[in-house]
């Protein structure tokens, strides 16, 4: 009995069947889909499928579609995957390699941020655009206005617009901001009002329609760390967190995202502790729910210590120094270690897994 083709069976389902089925897909599944027909490539193609794809992921457990992107050179991380190989021989099995066709070799790209599934980058002259999982890469122009130890960045949507923001910034009084709109491809200068603080952390964690930076606000004659946000709709500094508090002398260290929730860690080298903090939403300025504490003294660590993610098994993931990632278990202090490529100093930030497109709304929509 000779087997029908795949394309014969894929157009002998209703279009709204299919694009159900399809909208439960994982996008490297949906990325191989688009062999099956032309009808298939087509849909799976369209910006409006590619919407509704993010907005189902978003509704649901974004962690198994989360990746650690890391530079130096580029390469992505399934962490997940990662802690499901501990004991078994396929660790770099979970890695991927990136290279963009970079015009000047020598400069090493920066991370900007991650939102939706693009990473922002930059080089001396422009932004870049990639999705890591089409490797759809996209050049943008730079605005250089502010000095290097001055500035802060970051990059997001704004969903009012429907809009991807590359944000820069000084943290002078002067409170300049400009703004990069990927739909008008023009950058424009703001101002937005700004108290006098000092930016602790250079680049925005994109979360809930904001970027949020740790800042030492030096207010009333007193320095404390709050979290500030900028909202990329109404394009103010407006929300202030406030930063949990903690016992003994933790040092805060980074901010990041879990799932859907804002993930911020504190830590110190000198007593080999760390604990990590997860908040849903901005209610009373920041409800935190303390996510871990641990010691880490079974850990070797020299320098530089991150935490860029936390697995669902409860592993949480620490990037030491430039050279290892290492999986700790904190229920029985037991952990893995795991090298990682290293040409200089590692950026890293999670990304989700999408199809969103960095040529913000080129080609119909028909859905």
């Amino acid at each position: 009995m000779k087997r029908p083709c795949p394309e014969a069976v894929a157009e002998s389902f209703p279009e709204d069947v299919i694009i159900e089925i399809l909208l439960r897909e994982p996008v490297k599944s949906l990325m191989r889909f688009k062999c099956v027909s032309k009808g298939w490539r087509s849909l799976i193609s369209d910006p409006t499928f590619t919407k509704l794809h993010l907005q189902r992921l978003k509704a649901g457990d974004m962690i198994p579609s989360q990746r650690i992107f890391k530079t130096s050179p580029l390469e992505t991380i399934d962490y997940e995957a990662l802690d499901d190989s501990i004991g078994g021989g396929g660790d770099r099995a979970v890695v991927q390699a990136h290279e963009l066709n970079l015009d000047d070799a020598c400069w090493e790209p920066c991370l900007v941020g991650s939102c939706d599934g693009l990473v922002c980058l930059y080089i001396p002259g422009r932004f870049i655009l990639y999705n890591p999982v089409t490797r759809e890469c996209r050049n943008l122009p730079t605005l250089d206005l502010f000095e290097p130890d001055e500035l802060f960045i970051g990059f997001g949507y704004d969903s009012h617009s429907n809009d991807y923001k590359i944000v820069q910034g000084d943290d002078t009084e002067n409170g300049r901001v400009v703004i990069f709109s990927l739909k008008s491809g023009v950058w424009r200068m703001t101002k937005a009002q700004q108290v006098n603080r000092l930016a602790v952390s250079e680049q925005g964690v994109y979360w809930n329609g904001a970027l949020h930076w740790c800042v030492v606000d030096e207010r009333r004659n007193k320095s404390k760390t709050v979290i500030m946000s900028f909202d990329l709709s109404k394009e103010k500094f407006q929300q202030v967190l406030r930063v949990p508090k903690v016992d003994g002398d933790l040092i805060f260290e980074g901010l990041g995202v879990h799932g859907s929730n804002l993930f911020i860690y504190h830590g110190t080298i000198i007593n080999d502790r760390f604990e990590a903090w997860v908040t849903s939403d901005y209610r009373r300025r920041g409800s935190w729910t303390k996510l871990f504490s641990v010691w880490t003294d079974s850990i070797s660590v020299n320098k530089y210590v991150k935490i860029p993610a936390y697995t669902r098994r409860g592993k949480i993931v620490f990037q030491i120094d430039t050279h290892q990632i290492t999986l700790l278990n904190p229920e029985d202090d037991t952990n893995k270690e795991y090298a990682i490529q290293s040409d200089g100093h590692i950026e890293s930030a999670i990304y989700l897994e999408t199809l969103v497109s960095p040529y913000l709304g080129c080609g119909p929509s028909r859905i």
